[in-house]
């Protein structure tokens, strides 16, 4: 017996010893945004056993089962796991602290400690650039106090990016700097950016000027690394894009009815059998988009180099449209002499092709559901209009027949010469950049007739040249001193803008050819411009902190434009700011174990505008001034026919006052930021219109106003683990508060229109003490349920407010009280700014699996729904929306839908009128992302680094009240005829349909 305990005893104790015998452990140690870290330390816990990484990230090491490993490398927190079954194991380093990382600001680079601005950064990985489609859009949500919204979504049509409200009635673009030059921000392929930096307050923003009052965006791109082997990357995607919504209209039956019930019914209509045609069915699709993205990248000791290739091809969810580009990349630095001299450069070059569909959105809602599609008798092969119809297009017809086309050529060119100088700590660096964006339009169309006349051929081309150099002279003084930190810049920069563009047309172009020169040059046309504009600058900073406590930052900049008269073309732009690190103080030190970081900042500067046309301080000659002068036409010019600006034209000035606090906890792993704002702009830049009476046409600009903006800005951000699970949160909120404050051109005028669809009335205005672009309208009080009603609704005088009103009519209110209803009656009915602007961003991973969400929303907000305003008139002989069948009757009371009339004496379809103004607050899920990181046993058999799988969705759903197509709504891009700029936030003219988007896609690195 004593032996059987034994030898089972002896057995249990080798089964043990064999268990625990060690085996090789493989695995690759990366940051957060995926790049490997060589020379980590990988270490048995509790022992000297261990080993480093090599170049690519990669280790080896012999473990045992159960054993716990450490992970460590200089400026990375350090990380253990648990030895499990795996032969094979990726581990992700997290920044030691986020107070050591470096922020990109205009002309150098600090660390986020010593920050005294608001600035806002976020990295390649936070933009979620695997299913980004434009760069713009992957910023969407981030960032408190920016606005990213749709001005149109047709693809390629960008996104309006505003920062802290609007300053300026009219441009409220940011400047966006790509490594150092000027240029587009949507011509950088997400999957190439490494960061994102806006800069919002003056302090960070001043040392741009003149172009910064609506704030700076930089974007950094990706670069190679300092002795890192070649890594390549490939990121590629497909899915499909369809309309999230449907608007409801009549079907031909439905139609029908409604028609016949109020005695309006065509005779031409009374046998007309089936649904007929749905439009919104016909010229909707689904889509399909495609992008792939493959970069190469690494590095000597004395190179770094980054090589990107990408291509997107986005169909469009309307017929006959879509965007296609092709962008190619590089990025290069270079050091010579032991480091002391440095070249780089950045080349981007994009081509693409944006097929643009013009017909107008709501033909698709209103053309009549009797009316066939195609009709291969009728000029063009569609079926046009009977007489009794409204006369609109075929919107398939007008889809198919007219081929509009965009192609552009874009090239951005920085480079770099940096040379370290003899005094320790100084360095001078030349930068010359160079913006190219040259390209042609293309539009034509076939013979057709949609029902109100045959139109002929026709084929416009035109050509646009826009160039761009810019060159930097800058001295850098970075040096460190016992506890004083110093950092100083001064520098002369010189920029010069030229556009040129001409175009040609004629019409009857002979069927089958597609050259101008084939039409008849006696029905021809022929145009072209040059603008041409210039800026010189000088600039300097200085940034000094003590002991990383007390930190100072000041800055000026003067620009000089030509676009204003001799004697006003300079402008200086102050900024100052400045910062308490309070816990480095030695009183603060019992709580450093539960606060990381706390940081008091405060800032004020001035920043400057000159957006104004190029030519408006000088009298320029017109032409056009004709005459007949001996039987002989004589093409005249002459100089004093435009209003010219008055000489005192200048800049407009933005003064912005900023304080703001930096915190975080629980070993950074709960990280809050705050700022609250005062940005007030003098000497608003507006065209002012000019009593016709003189005889001389046009608006000159003036400094006419003051607009102010205030507000709050917090962001909120927690990540942490539970056993192998990591998780995130982050929760940004902000307010903007906008107010015209005072109109300073004359006594008299107090008030600016803006939107006014169609000519129908306006209804958007800048008047002081509300915010731009407000709605003022008259507003409804419900129904008129009886006659007696009517006739109850009387003014001082006893008469009939509404003398032709019926029951079933609406009730407008009488605001200045004169006994009728009139352009006077118009009042304030809200804004198109939110009250309150938020995102919310989350994100698991698991063993290889990871899930991340993004929620963005509004609130507060209103929309003038003017394509509703088109369905529901009811006075022409369109479709309507489907709501008509809920329109007043006398069985029918418990309704808001007037009754229908046709006559409409009573103006239920006033345009100006609150009737049309909707709440445009929405939650919406705009990205959601699932994704798979293939086991390492797998990936090193197809020899890759890593690979990952995943499906995402964009623009998921969206909770809203809005009855539109999204209530995502910026500043209109002139699509459909609804004009654009400031003064149409928040108007829908019938916007081209945001698409939700479902995706898979691949990352491979090897």
């Amino acid at each position: 017996m004593k032996k059987i305990a034994f030898i089972l005893l002896f057995g249990v104790f080798s089964l043990n010893a064999l268990a625990q015998q060690a085996r090789p452990l493989k695995g690759t140690v990366t940051d957060r945004e995926n790049n490997r870290i060589p020379g980590a330390t990988v270490r048995i816990k509790g022992t000297n056993k261990g080993t480093t990484t090599d170049a690519n990230g990669n280790f080896s090491l012999d473990v045992e089962k159960g054993q716990t490993l450490e992970f460590s490398s200089v400026g990375m927190q350090k990380t253990e796991i648990k030895v499990g079954e795996s032969a094979n194991v990726a581990i992700t380093l997290e920044s030691d602290s986020r107070l050591e990382e470096v922020i990109v600001v205009g002309y150098g680079r600090v660390k986020r400690k010593d920050l005294t601005g608001a600035v806002a950064s976020v990295t390649g990985k936070d933009l979620q650039a695997d299913i980004a489609k434009s760069a713009a859009s992957a910023l969407q949500g981030r960032i408190a106090g920016v606005t990213v919204s749709n001005s149109g979504g047709q693809p390629g049509a960008g996104m309006s990016i505003n920062i802290r409200g609007l300053s300026s009635l009219g441009s409220n673009t940011p400047l966006y700097v790509i490594d150092g030059m000027y240029g587009d921000m949507n011509m950088v392929d997400p999957a190439d950016i490494a960061s994102i930096e806006v800069l919002k307050d003056a302090s960070a923003a001043a040392i741009y000027g003149a172009r910064a009052a609506n704030g700076v965006v930089l974007v950094t791109t990706k670069s190679g690394r300092k002795d890192m082997a070649p890594t390549v990357n490939i990121n590629a995607l497909t899915g499909v894009q369809n309309v999230t919504r449907k608007l409801g209209v009549l079907d031909a039956q439905q139609w029908k009815t409604v028609m016949k019930q109020s005695g309006y019914l065509p005779q031409e209509a009374v046998d007309f059998q089936g649904e007929g045609t749905n439009w919104q069915d016909e010229v909707y699709r689904s889509a399909p988009i495609s992008k792939l993205n493959l970069s190469v990248a690494g590095g000597t000791a004395r190179s770094t180099y980054n090589l990107s290739a990408g291509y997107i091809n986005q169909k469009g969810v309307i017929l006959n449209s879509g965007f296609k580009s092709y962008n190619i990349r590089a990025k290069n630095t270079f050091n010579f002499l032991n480091d002391h001299v440095r070249l780089g450069s950045t080349i981007l070059l994009r081509n693409s092709n944006k097929q643009i569909n013009s017909m107008t959105i709501t033909d698709a809602l209103r053309q009549n559901p009797l009316m066939t599609v195609y009709n291969p008798n009728q000029l063009g092969g569609y079926t046009g209009i009977s007489p009794w119809m409204k006369n609109m297009d075929n919107p398939v017809g007008r889809s198919m027949l007219f081929n509009e086309q965009q192609h552009v050529n874009e090239l951005l060119v920085n480079g770099y010469a940096e040379v370290d100088l003899f005094v320790k700590g100084l360095k001078y660096k030349f930068n010359l950049g160079i913006n190219r964006n040259n390209g042609r339009n293309y539009n034509a169309n076939v013979p057709y007739d949609f029902g109100s006349g045959a139109y002929q051929s026709r084929l416009a081309e035109g050509a646009f040249f826009n160039n761009q150099w810019l060159a930097e002279n800058t001295l850098h003084y970075d040096n460190e001193i016992g506890n004083h930190n110093i950092s100083a810049v001064v520098g002369y920069a010189a920029q010069k803008n030229s556009n040129r563009g001409f175009g040609a047309s004629r019409l009857d172009v002979p069927f089958g050819t597609d050259a101008i020169n084939a039409g008849p040059t006696t029905q021809q046309s022929t145009n072209g411009s040059l603008q041409e504009n210039a800026l010189v600058s000088m600039f300097g900073r200085v940034m000094y902190s003590y002991d990383s406590k007390y930190l100072f930052s000041a800055s000026v900049r003067r620009d000089g434009s030509s676009r204003f008269a001799p004697g006003h073309q300079f402008g200086v732009f102050p900024s100052v700011s400045v910062g308490w690190n309070v816990m480095n103080e030695n009183f603060f030190a019992p709580l450093k174990n539960s606060i990381d970081e706390l940081k008091l900042r405060a800032s004020y500067g001035v920043l400057g505008n000159q957006e104004i046309g190029n030519y408006t301080t000088q009298s320029i000659s017109t032409s056009g001034i004709n005459y007949i002068q001996g039987g002989t036409w004589w093409m005249g010019t002459n100089t004093g026919v435009e209003w010219v600006a008055l000489p005192q034209l200048t800049w407009e000035e933005t003064k912005t006052s900023n304080i703001g606090l930096d915190a975080s906890f629980l070993k950074g792993k709960l990280t809050l930021n705050a700022d609250y704002f005062i940005k007030e702009t003098d000497g608003v830049l507006l065209n002012i219109g000019q009593p016709g009476s003189t005889g001389i046409k046009g608006s000159p600009p003036m400094n006419a106003g003051i607009i102010r903006n205030t507000g709050y800005e917090v962001l909120v951000n927690y990540r942490n683990n539970i056993g192998q699970v990591n998780y995130s949160i982050g929760v940004n909120g902000s307010t903007a508060k906008n107010s015209v404050k005072a109109i300073t051109v004359s006594s008299t005028i107090q008030e600016f229109g803006g939107y006014n669809p169609q000519g129908e009335g306006t209804v958007t205005w800048a008047k002081v003490g509300y915010p731009i672009g407000s709605f003022f309208v008259t507003k409804t009080d419900g129904l008129f349920q009886s006659q007696e009603e009517v006739n109850a609704h009387v003014g001082k005088d006893g008469k009939l407010i509404q003398p032709d009103a019926k029951p079933g009519d609406i009730r407008y209110i009488d605001f200045n009280g004169d006994g009728k209803i009139g352009d006077d009656d118009r009042q304030f009915a809200g804004s198109p700014f939110p009250s309150f602007m938020y995102g919310i961003r989350g994100s698991l991973e698991y063993k290889g699996i990871d899930f991340g969400f993004f929620f963005d929303g509004m609130t507060g907000n209103k929309i003038y729904n003017y394509t509703r305003a088109r369905m529901e008139s009811m006075n022409e002989y369109t479709n309507f929306g489907i709501r008509a069948l809920d329109a007043w009757t006398e069985t029918n009371r418990n309704t808001d839908m007037p009754r229908f009339t046709q006559e409409d004496k009573n103006k239920n379809a006033r345009r100006v009128s609150d009737r049309w103004l909707e709440s445009g607050n929405f939650l919406r899920l705009k990205t959601l992302e699932l994704g798979y990181s293939l086991p390492n046993t797998l990936v090193q058999k197809a020899r890759f680094r890593d690979a990952r799988v995943y499906a995402a969705m964009d623009n998921a759903f969206t909770i809203t009240k809005y009855k539109g197509y999204s209530p995502d709504l910026g500043q209109n891009n002139e699509q459909n005829g609804g004009g654009g700029g400031t003064m149409t936030r928040g108007t829908d003219h019938g916007r081209f349909p945001l698409a939700r988007t479902i995706m898979v896609g691949l990352q491979v690195n090897f």
